[in-house]
């Protein structure tokens, strides 16, 4: 597949506050542009209910605003993954603080499906960019 195009993605998730949890991926949201005209050729942004609410803690919500009852009638990771995969694979992927975060998010959210994370064509971090 040669998929030319960048897609813009961004997750929020939990805020781990056990030792030894993850975290748990709740809204996703990626935007597909055309690098020769910086049209938008796709977008798609969802909430996603984590297996155990409980793990949405008071600094979660501090954190990203993402409350247990906006999450509560919102499609599971499972349901969407089809979604996700198509919008990310093969593509380049942007954003900010991806190669630390997002990207390694996006990997486990698969991972805990049984399912291949999608892969990059190339990543753009703006992060990166800014810290050199």
């Amino acid at each position: 597949m040669d998929r030319t195009e960048i897609v813009f993605f961004d997750v929020e998730t939990s805020v781990p506050f056990r030792s030894g949890q993850k975290h748990a991926l709740l809204e996703f949201g990626a935007i597909v542009v055309c690098p020769r005209r910086l049209e938008e050729l796709r977008s798609y942004s969802t909430l996603v209910r984590p297996a155990d609410l409980s793990c949405v803690s008071p600094t979660s919500v501090r954190c990203n605003g993402i409350t247990r009852d906006a999450l509560s009638t919102a499609p599971s990771f499972h349901q969407v993954a089809e979604l996700v995969y198509d919008m990310l694979n093969g593509r380049v992927w942007a954003g900010h603080n991806i190669l630390r975060f997002d990207c390694l998010r996006i990997r486990e959210a698969f991972a805990e499906i049984g399912r291949p994370a999608p892969e990059p064509k190339g990543i753009i971090d703006s992060l990166e960019l800014l810290t050199r």
